[in-house]
């Protein structure tokens, strides 16, 4: 039996070492090999050999060619094994834990796909377009391969389980360099089979985000300090000079960015599975590290700070935010974002921090000032959706000049802004109506039908919310839907948005009354 599975493994591994060849000279190839092995059960001499051929390499670096190997052997032989029943459990498992807890370290994502640091005294190693490819094969082979190994035997709440969910959890966004379509959809199918074992009981799956906040994602932050929060993660009533934030300068205190960015993913994975209770009792582990992705000095990762901190504004309630005095503090953390415009910061940054800062700003003054009641609004709420507002719309429109696609963004938050205000945007009709219709009535407005949708779009919420006092400026809002529909009219050829534009501006003729009607008449 020992000869025999030798020989199997011997021939896989060669067809393997030829797969590793053919990738490494460029050429496409399955993340597996294309053969089956049809394996009934497997003994536990069987399972060893293989775990004893993989886990026997000490060097697990991705582009070792040998470890690549067997590891692509190893899922060519499991994938349709099942443990002999004779095998018993508690001997297997060892080795079962061990061939995973390797295959995790082998395959989560390494500095290769971190930004280089500056001024360091070794330069990052930097892999070339090929071995990306082959890097990326890697990753979604060892998926398959812990997929087998859950099969063969689930995972059990204990830490094993906590660092194959971070594991699983670094493949979950598909924008990551490290992650390809197919580890996205391997990760979120693993993850859906393991987690049930885990959420038998609540108690084991709070435990289990527990510990990936505090052994899997801390360590990577406690460098990074703000002298703006208490050891309990809230509002430093008057807060001592603490030291400088750590630069990009000092890679050494930025793990999380330079040498593991795969841990922000994990942070972001596990935020989207907290619910309110358990954020209260982790908020201590939760905040330092959204405030320090938050206040990088990369844009990439300001927006995903934003992105975090709406996620878990989402689950947060407006008691926790008002006791911690956080409320104050991210929305001071945000403000200054709405003005990172071009030229000065790139368009291509620009667009989608703006965008990201204005959907967290608004969900963060949601959350912060609830109204009283069903039929009431708060009064700190709106001034909070005036200032910013004023702040970051009126202000930004001073300084863009001609930049369109930035216009279109601020015309769509202008409309997400006014709908939140609701009739209480009236205050600001003098100051938007006129860069609508301004927009509308544009000699070359027609050159842009995206950012003339976006102005309708605006005018619509402007009419729908604040219509009690439309009516003393329907003249200016005419002249504009009139003017653009006339550029329009004029064109020679009019392309589908156009079409679309012009469709569009009877909306606002059709636009339904609120209901509540009798709050604002009365």
């Amino acid at each position: 039996m020992a000869e025999t599975t030798t020989s199997e493994l011997d021939s896989l591994v060669s067809k393997a070492q030829q797969h590793v060849r053919e990738l490494n000279l460029g050429k496409p190839h399955s993340a597996t090999l294309g053969v089956d092995v049809e394996k009934g059960s497997i003994t536990e001499h069987e399972f060893i050999s293989i775990s004893n051929q993989i886990c026997s390499r000490d060097n697990i670096d991705q582009r070792n060619d040998e470890a690549h190997e067997h590891i692509l052997a190893g899922e060519a032989y499991l994938r349709h094994a099942e443990f002999d029943p004779s095998v018993p459990e508690n001997q297997i498992a060892v080795v079962v834990i061990q061939l995973r807890d390797w295959i995790i370290n082998f395959i989560s994502p390494s500095m290769l796909f971190a930004p280089e640091a500056p001024y360091l005294a070794e330069s990052k190693p930097i892999a070339s377009p090929s071995e990306i490819v082959r890097i990326l094969s890697i990753k979604v082979t060892g998926l398959y391969f812990l997929s087998h190994l859950q099969r063969l035997q689930p995972t059990t709440f204990s830490q094993t389980s906590a660092d194959l969910t971070a594991c699983l959890a670094s493949f979950t966004n598909p924008q990551d360099p490290w992650t390809n379509e197919e580890s996205f959809r391997l990760a979120r199918l693993l993850l859906s089979k393991h987690l049930p074992l885990i959420k038998t009981t609540s108690k084991h799956f709070d435990t289990l985000l527990t510990n990936l906040l505090l052994d899997n994602i801390k360590p990577f932050f406690l460098k990074s300090k703000s002298s703006l929060l208490t050891p309990q993660a809230r509002k430093a009533i008057a807060p001592l000079p603490g030291p400088a934030a750590p630069s990009d300068f000092e890679s050494g205190s930025k793990p999380w960015k330079f040498e593991s960015p795969h841990i922000v993913t994990v942070f972001q994975w596990t935020l989207s599975q907290l619910e309110a209770e358990l954020i209260e009792k982790q908020w201590p582990l939760i905040i330092p590290p959204l405030l320090t992705i938050l206040d990088d000095v990369s844009i990439a990762y300001k927006i995903r700070g934003c992105e975090l901190l709406d996620i878990l504004l989402k689950v947060t309630s407006s008691s926790l935010l008002e006791r911690s005095g956080l409320g104050e503090i991210f929305h001071n953390t945000l403000l200054p974002y709405l003005l990172y415009l071009p030229t000065l910061t790139p368009e291509e940054e620009s667009l989608p921090l703006l965008n990201a800062t204005y959907n967290t700003l608004i969900t963060l003054t949601i959350s912060r000032f609830p109204p009283s009641s069903p039929s009431s609004t708060n009064p700190k709420r709106i001034k909070t959706l005036s200032a910013i507002f004023r702040y970051g719309i009126l202000k930004s429109y001073t300084h863009i000049g001609e930049n369109v696609r930035v216009s279109e963004l601020l015309m769509r938050k202008s409309a997400d802004l006014v709908s939140a205000m609701g009739i209480h945007s009236v205050k600001h009709l003098k100051d938007i109506l006129p860069v609508v219709t301004s927009t509308l009535t544009s000699p070359f407005a027609t050159a842009s039908p995206t950012l003339l949708m976006a102005a309708v779009g605006c005018l619509k919420a402007v009419i729908v919310n604040g219509w009690p006092r439309v009516r003393a400026h329907r003249g200016e809002i005419l002249e504009g839907l009139v003017g653009c529909w006339v550029r329009i009219a004029d064109e020679e050829e009019v392309g589908e948005e156009l079409r679309r534009t012009d469709f569009a501006m009877h909306a606002p003729f059709n636009a339904p009354i609120p209901a509540n009607i009798h709050q604002w008449t009365s």
